[in-house]
């Protein structure tokens, strides 16, 4: 659609129509009228014109002007009906989620597992914001790019569904949040959105040093890239009594959070999580204001009609003269 003066054209294309008929047009305008000869017009000469001879050229400029009105009708100009001004964010964001066997735990809600719930409270994330750009990364020992940066929703979210935990004490288990940091990093790394963002939650301590986080943590603060960090939080049951399980992660990712200008949170169950990446949620938002028609209004009947108009009056111009000739 193209905007125009407030209105829309549905089919553009066709107002080339006009390209036809304005030429068409022109080459009946230079025409030369049938001649008459010296001893006609001597005679004609002085008579007063008839009606029929000053109307001649009315059923020719009806016609024309109708089909200029008919081609503006199958480009089908459209008008708003509802304006609205609605505050919509531009934000890239890549989100990373820990699936090293330890998420297999069901720690943040009985019977169900950690990724499990990670990932249906990412998937309303995800749904939360249609003017973003998102990304997911998973990882364990390394990561990996499960979707890239998109506003396909529907395909990240499909990506996000086959989500699994890598196998138990298989050669891809750990917890590599360093190198997982630098890949998201990387994922943002030739974007142009004013904010970059990414959120990332794991439930252990970093065991892989390929890439150090303090490292990633500098690289992502040098392209400009905030990463807010979320601690899934493991809990084991000791004497009857339900303990959070020993760990310096938590200090891992604050500091990772505050290098990069982020915020650090803890979540030990589902509703903290959902309440987590709703937080998340508020204090990413840079607002812009676009306007959106809620609805169209077709306008072609305002065309068509008084084309029909015109070639109904050019039908009884050329009847009336003709049946003024054959008097």
């Amino acid at each position: 659609m193209i905007p125009l003066s407030g209105m829309t054209l549905g089919d553009p294309l066709f107002l080339l129509l006009l390209v036809p008929l304005v030429g068409g047009i022109v080459l009946l305008l230079r025409r030369r009228r049938p001649a008459l000869d010296a001893g006609s017009d001597r005679l004609l000469d002085g008579l007063p014109a008839s009606w029929r001879t000053r109307s001649a050229f009315l059923p020719g400029v009806l016609a024309a002007l109708a089909a200029v009105l008919l081609v503006g009708a199958l480009a089908r100009p459209l008008q708003g009906r509802e304006e609205s001004r609605v505050l919509t964010e531009g934000i890239d964001i890549v989100l990373v989620v820990d699936t090293s066997s330890s998420m297999l735990d069901s720690s943040l809600q009985k019977g169900v597992t950690n990724v499990e719930v990670v990932k249906a409270v990412v998937a309303e994330f995800v749904a939360a914001r249609p003017d973003d750009r998102l990304g997911l990364v998973t990882f364990a020992a390394y990561p990996r790019t499960e979707c890239p940066l998109t506003l396909d929703r529907d395909s990240l979210l499909e990506r996000l569904k086959a989500v699994k935990c890598v196998p138990r004490n298989s050669d891809e288990d750990g917890t590599g949040i360093g190198v997982a940091l630098g890949q998201a990093a990387r994922k943002l790394k030739d974007s142009d959105a004013k904010s970059k963002v990414v959120v990332l939650l794991t439930d252990g301590e970093n065991n892989q040093h390929v890439v150090e986080p303090a490292e990633a943590a500098a690289l992502c603060k040098d392209q400009g890239i905030k990463v807010h960090t979320v601690f899934a939080e493991r809990r084991m049951v000791m004497g009857g009594r339900v303990l959070l399980a020993p760990t310096q992660a938590d200090e891992l990712l604050r500091q990772i959070a505050v290098t990069t200008g982020g915020r650090f949170f803890r979540a030990g169950d589902t509703n903290a999580l959902r309440e987590t990446y709703a937080e998340i949620d508020r204090l990413e938002r840079t607002p812009r204001e676009d306007v959106r028609y809620t609805d169209y209004e077709d306008l072609y009947p305002w065309l068509l009609v008084p084309a029909a108009a015109l070639l109904a009056l050019e039908l009884l111009l050329r009847r009336v003269s003709h049946l003024e000739f054959a008097s």
